[in-house]
């Protein structure tokens, strides 16, 4: 039995990888794949193409809202400051878990990890410390390969997440909003999960405003 093909590549796939070696599409969203049946860690609201991360919810502290383009809450970001770095967790309007992010500060370089909603590991985003001009984020899967980098202002809010080979993945800016705090995260290549281009853009710019205050 010859092994399944990428539906966004073509590249062929290695027998039960979750993702593509070569664009980093997750193989959930394979046609391999009955159905229907997608697995538990899909069951979330970010489904959506165009995403609003607004920062200011005054009310609740260290609490920020994941937003549709028509205002409709999708989930909560809440943070918790541990001693070794900032853990978020991603929550459903019913408070149901979404998702987390464990940021490792004390590490050689500032990383991130992101984990489903079963506790399994997805993705780690990695920063590049020797970088004189801007800084360079990158991400990986579970296994160490590249899946996407980042280009562009991350601090303004104006950049782009791409592939290892540049093709577009998503678009990170501020046209559809006036709120100072808010930003938006337009998903441009369908096949890459939106909950890890959401978590690459809520850990770099954790990280990044954190380094800019010091």
């Amino acid at each position: 039995m010859t092994n399944p093909v990428c539906s966004s590549c073509g590249q062929s796939l290695v027998s039960g990888s979750r993702f593509c070696g070569r664009c980093g599409a997750p193989v959930a969203f394979q046609a391999t794949q009955p159905a229907m049946s997608q697995p538990a860690g899909w069951n979330t609201p970010f489904r959506e193409t165009n995403y609003i991360v607004d920062q200011k919810i005054l009310a609740i502290r260290d609490t920020f809202a994941i937003k549709n383009t028509s205002g409709n809450l999708l989930a909560y970001v809440k943070q918790q400051l541990v001693s070794f770095g900032p853990k978020f967790w991603f929550e459903g309007p019913d408070g149901s878990r979404l998702g987390e992010i464990h940021g490792k500060v004390l590490a050689i370089r500032p990383t991130f990890e992101i984990y489903n909603p079963q506790g399994q590991l997805e993705a780690v985003i990695k920063k590049k410390i020797l970088q004189l001009i801007g800084s360079q984020w990158w991400m990986e899967n579970a296994s160490g390969q590249e899946i996407a980098k980042v280009h562009g202002k991350i601090l303004e809010h104006d950049y782009s997440v791409q592939s290892p080979d540049g093709s577009r993945i998503a678009q990170i800016h501020k046209k559809w909003v006036s709120v100072r705090d808010s930003y938006c995260i337009e998903i441009q290549n369908p096949s890459f999960d939106p909950f890890l281009v959401l978590s690459y853009a809520i850990s770099m710019d954790h990280a990044e405003k954190r380094e800019d205050h010091h």
